[in-house]
């Protein structure tokens, strides 16, 4: 049996290779990968490495040929320097490609592709469920919406046997997405915006990637989409105060006012150097994250994939919190 994965060199994509190489003994798993040297000292001689972009045909039909499943994570995160064409092109014409290849192939049972909850953008404080609306706020969330709708249309048109993953906000060992988060608080530069009172629904790197592997062999699971979260959601102070708290020290009390955020936001994007930088202070994109509710409801996975999550948060922080200390990032 062939296993393929795309994305594999990303945060979520080597964590499920490196599962897959754990539990698929003796089974074939295959990786697209940009860049071929990475994955190679990610993996090693354990996997078969094909070369090449999410959008090259031909790379993507040799990815996927003769195989059984298909884990689809290639992507690009949001951030605001990033143009709007490179989440098209990435997102969107990387899953026309990929689907036109997993048509052809008579042995897939199953291709998964990895969406984000972001589709639903900014939920308030009503727990959204995978039937609610699209709200999404950004490139990225669009992108991933377009992508929804083409795995869709290919299952109830080509019957090609999908499957779509929601995953909240992802954490733990290998994720650099929210390490600023966790600096900021080590350097005590870290303060609330508006009360930090918005909530958001963390979920830990293991049982995000349980999470896939329940949704690629669950029978039930063909045609369906599912929110993967955490057993709760947590506010910003929370969460913030969770990570204080690995890193034995104390949150500042002190809040900043949404106005205020907003102003020092706006003088970032004056400041010479530093609009087109990924290392600005405060950004309006940063506020919003920080400010507004984004939460899930998580009742249909429980039900038709079992699926449990299994680490708390204080307990996912505190071992993210020792592999950034044991890799000199904190």
């Amino acid at each position: 049996m062939t296993i393929a994965v795309t994305g594999a060199t990303g945060f979520l994509g080597t964590a499920l290779v490196r599962r897959l190489l754990e539990i698929e003994k003796g089974q074939q798993v295959r990786v697209l990968a940009r860049n071929p040297d990475k994955a190679r000292q990610l993996f090693g001689s354990d996997v078969e490495i094909i070369a090449g972009d999410i959008t090259d045909q031909a790379q993507v039909q040799r990815t996927v040929h003769n195989a059984s499943y298909v884990y689809h994570l290639a992507g690009q995160l949001y951030h605001p320097i990033y143009p709007v064409h490179s989440y098209t092109h990435t997102h969107v014409e990387g899953t026309r490609t990929l689907l036109a290849a997993c048509q052809k192939e008579k042995a897939l049972q199953r291709l998964l592709y990895c969406s984000t909850t972001g589709v639903f953008g900014i939920t308030g404080h009503q727990p959204a469920t995978e039937e609610a609306p699209y709200a999404p706020t950004n490139p990225y969330e669009t992108a991933k919406v377009a992508c929804e709708l083409l795995v869709g249309q290919a299952h109830r048109t080509r019957h090609l046997p999908v499957s779509i993953i929601r995953p909240g906000l992802v954490y733990g060992p290998g994720d650099l997405h929210l390490l600023g988060l966790f600096q900021a608080i080590k350097k005590r530069l870290f303060h609330v915006i508006d009360g930090g009172r918005a909530m958001l629904h963390p979920i830990y790197i293991t049982d995000m990637i349980n999470a896939f592997l329940l949704g690629a062999h669950q029978d039930q699971a063909v045609g369906r989409s599912y929110n993967i979260a955490g057993s709760q959601p947590v506010s910003i102070y929370e969460l913030a105060q969770t990570i204080a708290q690995a890193q034995n020290l104390v949150l500042p009390r002190s809040s900043i006012p949404l106005w205020l955020a907003h102003l020092v936001a706006t003088a970032s994007t004056l400041t010479p150097g530093m609009r087109a930088s990924t290392h600005a202070p405060l950004t309006h994109s940063r506020i919003d994250f920080l400010t507004h509710s984004r939460i899930y409801n998580t009742t249909r996975a429980q039900h038709e994939l079992e699926f449990v999550p299994s680490i708390t948060l204080e307990a996912g922080i505190r071992q993210t919190v020792n592999w950034y200390q044991a890799h000199a990032y904190l």
